[in-house]
């Protein structure tokens, strides 16, 4: 798994609940390098923080989708971490390409569930969690 989260703490306690899920997760501290990471792994997935310097989580999400589509590279599902999570905040996330997302501060439970239907292949997160927020 990438994460890309600019927040020193916030890395911190993703490692340790990745941890205690047995997943393995290469740390990124901006979009640009998560689009650099992502470039050269295969990752299964990728928790997006959204608001980090030099490259946000939108515009690194946008630029993986640009790279699969140009490409013909597999989907790789992007979860987005963000505090901002109301209806108009999820169609930005969905737009940019993103599959479901987590709202800080993260809680184990919706966690695993927005990373299993991002992996599930379905675009429902985002559309779950918009209506949810409605």
């Amino acid at each position: 798994m990438l994460v890309a989260e600019d927040n020193e703490t916030n890395r911190l306690v993703l490692r340790t609940l990745l941890d205690q899920l047995g997943i393995a997760a290469e740390m990124t501290a901006d979009g640009e390098e998560a689009v650099e990471a992502w470039r050269s792994g295969g990752f299964d997935l990728i928790l997006m923080d959204v608001q980090m310097p030099v490259m946000d989580g939108l515009a690194a999400a946008r630029r993986i989708r640009a790279i699969e589509a140009e490409t013909g590279r597999a989907h790789t599902p992007i979860v987005a971490l963000t505090a901002n999570a109301m209806s108009h905040h999820l169609a930005e996330y969905a737009d940019a390409g993103m599959d479901g997302v987590a709202a800080k501060p993260i809680e184990l439970s919706r966690l695993v569930e927005q990373m299993n239907i991002a992996l599930g292949g379905r675009r429902t997160g985002v559309v779950d969690a918009a209506s949810a927020a409605a």
